[in-house]
């Protein structure tokens, strides 16, 4: 649960990939977000951690934000989602049924990718570029990765 490690070794991991691929910078902006976040979310099954409150928030404020800009919907119906969306957050925070490390755990490699494949559908949904979700593949694994440096 070393976050500054992961961060440390996102960070580098990006830079290296934006210096070979020269990305246009809203592009390399949002990659950046993705790729820290995702090397932050395999924590999401730790109860204290405060990754997790951050991330949980950060999902509720990114939702908020699809529902309010993207949804062409009226305003009721917003509303009605954004609570639902609340309400689900919530319960995901709070009852989370995983163990930090283990076969219940989000340190698995299967979960590189099954994030990024579920990150797809919703990309293809939302219409956002679905090459995004390399950096999801990108961060998670390096998470995964330096659990294992940092065990040796």
């Amino acid at each position: 649960m070393d976050w500054k490690l992961h961060v440390i070794l996102s960070l580098f991991l990006y830079f290296l990939i934006i210096s070979v691929f020269q990305f246009p910078f809203p592009y390399s902006v949002a990659a950046f977000i993705l790729l820290i976040f995702s090397s932050l979310l395999p924590d999401l099954d730790h109860p204290k951690s405060k990754i997790r409150k951050a991330i949980f928030l950060l999902l509720f404020y990114f939702m908020t934000l699809f529902v309010v800009i993207e949804l062409n919907v009226d305003l009721g119906m917003k509303i009605l989602i954004l609570m639902i969306t609340l309400i689900l957050t919530y319960y995901l925070y709070k009852f989370l049924p995983l163990r930090h490390r283990g076969k219940r755990s989000l340190h698995l490699w299967r979960y590189v990718f099954i994030f990024p494949s579920l990150s797809l559908v919703l990309f293809a949904f939302a219409n956002i570029n679905i090459s995004f979700a390399l950096f999801i593949i990108v961060g998670y694994g390096s998470h995964l990765i330096s659990d294992k440096i940092r065990k040796f």
